[in-house]
């Protein structure tokens, strides 16, 4: 079997690396090259520098117009795979051959561009489908489903980072075997791009709340707040709960009020609870612990 394959970041990567491995990839089709870093250097994709190191043939487009489909059409495709490529698939594509897209929830969980984030935020739809492209979004019948409980204490980079060669696996496993793929059931949930406005934290929720934030939303878009007039980010906290805390400190916390205690930084949060900044990174500066920005701040509260 003759296997395009479609992808752009190191996830998508990852399995690229895995699956030709086990299967003939004949052609890749990921993004052209991004420029990266302050010096803005144009950089091949993850998905480019595997395909280049493997000697896999490799097209780059941000869509598939005459010159890709001609070029399937001459290397014999029999199916395709997608993994995170970042653009629509036209019609006129998925008439050549079948494709099939790995999708990071349950669907019909969480269709959309975030679904691992969606999934981590609200705890339900977790895990892995392989599912047939149709027009719609993420509506195609489903080649196999894998229900996971995810982590709650790593953030969606290292949850993706593990996922990412269970979703080779479970891609190669189905090119090995004959399917009969089923229509999706269940109630139907979205998870659009998310915004920056929607990243920042309100500390009138949950410490619970806040700490799947925090992680659901590292490394994109990044969880952040301010303080002193200053955005700062939050890369990593761990919520305390409700407890007694008039027996560990002297002041009683409103959400948003910030506490030093035995060299952790606490912040007051709904419900009586509190949210322990464990890394943060301040606006232009390096990523440090909460205690050494708390240090270098010194206020008492988020704005």
């Amino acid at each position: 079997m003759k296997i395009l394959f479609a992808g752009t970041p190191e996830v998508a990567a990852t399995v690229l690396r895995k699956l030709s491995t086990q299967h003939e990839i004949v052609l890749v089709l990921t993004r052209p090259d991004a420029q990266v870093g302050r010096k803005k250097i144009s950089t091949p994709s993850p998905v480019a520098q595997v395909a280049e190191e493997l000697g896999i043939a490799v097209m780059k487009s941000n869509h598939i117009g005459p010159r890709e489909l001609a070029a399937f059409e001459a290397a014999k495709i029999d199916r395709a795979i997608v993994v995170a490529y970042g653009s629509v698939i036209p019609q006129t594509a998925l008439n050549l051959f079948p494709w099939w897209n790995l999708h990071f929830s349950v669907l019909p969980a969480w269709r959309g561009a975030t679904p691992l984030q969606h999934s981590l935020l609200f705890s339900s739809g977790q895990g892995l489908s392989l599912f047939e492209l149709d027009a719609s979004l993420d509506t195609g019948s489903l080649v196999e489903v894998v229900e996971m409980t995810l982590p709650t204490d790593k953030t969606a980079g290292e949850i993706m980072r593990e996922l990412a060669p269970l979703g080779a696996d479970l891609i190669a496993r189905n090119l090995a075997r004959s399917t009969t793929p089923t229509r999706q059931l269940g109630e139907v949930s979205y998870a659009p791009k998310i915004r920056r406005t929607e990243a920042r934290l309100d500390f009138s929720d949950s410490a619970l709340a806040l700490q799947r934030k925090v992680l659901a939303l590292n490394p994109e878009p990044m969880a952040w707040c301010r303080a002193g007039g200053k955005d700062v980010r939050v890369l990593r906290a761990r919520a305390l709960g409700s407890v007694d805390w008039n027996s560990l400190s002297e002041q009683k916390l409103a959400p948003g009020e910030i506490e030093m205690l035995q060299g952790r930084v606490l912040v007051g949060c709904g419900d009586g609870s509190r949210l322990e900044l464990l890394e943060v990174q301040p606006a232009g500066g390096k990523p440090m612990t909460g205690a050494e920005w708390q240090r270098g701040f010194g206020g008492d509260k988020f704005e």
